[in-house]
C-alpha cells in the first residue's frame, strides 16, 4: 500500500506506529485541536477504524520489523543465550530474568498491578469512636499562621 493520499491520514498512521495513543496521533496529525476528552477519542477511534489507515499501519509495522530484523523468535533466542551465559557465570538472578523475559514475550506471564484503596462508608451501627468538636477540628486542621 503506498503512502496515503491525505497527508493528515498518513501522519496519523505514522503516529500510531510510533506508539502514540489514538488521541495524541490525531492531534499531532493536525486534525481539530480544539476537541477534548471523549469527543477527541471518539473521532480518533473512527479514523483508526478506516480500512485504508489500518492497512497502512500494518504495512508500516511490517517495514519496521524488516528494518530491525526483530521477531519474537529472535528475541527468545537472545534471551535463551543470556540464560545460558547466566548459568555459565553462576549468576542465577540474570538467568531468572532471561526466563521471565521469555515467558512475558510468549504471553505466559502478564504483569499485574494491585491497586489498594480505602472505601469509607458510614457505619450502620454507632461506633465507639469519638467525634471531634468544631474546636478540636479547628485546632487539628486549621492552617497554621506563617511567620515572617
Amino acid at each position: 500500500m503506498p503512502v496515503l493520499q491525505n497527508l493528515r491520514h498518513e501522519r496519523f498512521a505514522l503516529g500510531l506506529v510510533e506508539g502514540l495513543s489514538q488521541g495524541d496521533a490525531y492531534m499531532r496529525a493536525g486534525f481539530n485541536t480544539r476537541l477534548k476528552g471523549n469527543l477527541l477519542r471518539s473521532e480518533a477511534s473512527k479514523l483508526a477504524k478506516r480500512e485504508d489507515i489500518k492497512g497502512r499501519v500494518i504495512e508500516l509495522q511490517e517495514l519496521q520489523v524488516q528494518r530491525l530484523g526483530v521477531t519474537v523468535d529472535s528475541l527468545i533466542g537472545e534471551l535463551d543465550e543470556m540464560r545460558k551465559l547466566a548459568i555459565a557465570v553462576k549468576n542465577p538472578a540474570a538467568g531468572v530474568g532471561a526466563v521471565m523475559g521469555k515467558a512475558k514475550l510468549l504471553g505466559l506471564i502478564v504483569d499485574k498491578a494491585e491497586v489498594e484503596g480505602t472505601l469509607r462508608k458510614p457505619a450502620r451501627e454507632p461506633t465507639d469512636k469519638k467525634q471531634m468538636s468544631v474546636d478540636e477540628w479547628t485546632k487539628k486542621f486549621a492552617p497554621k499562621a506563617v511567620l515572617q
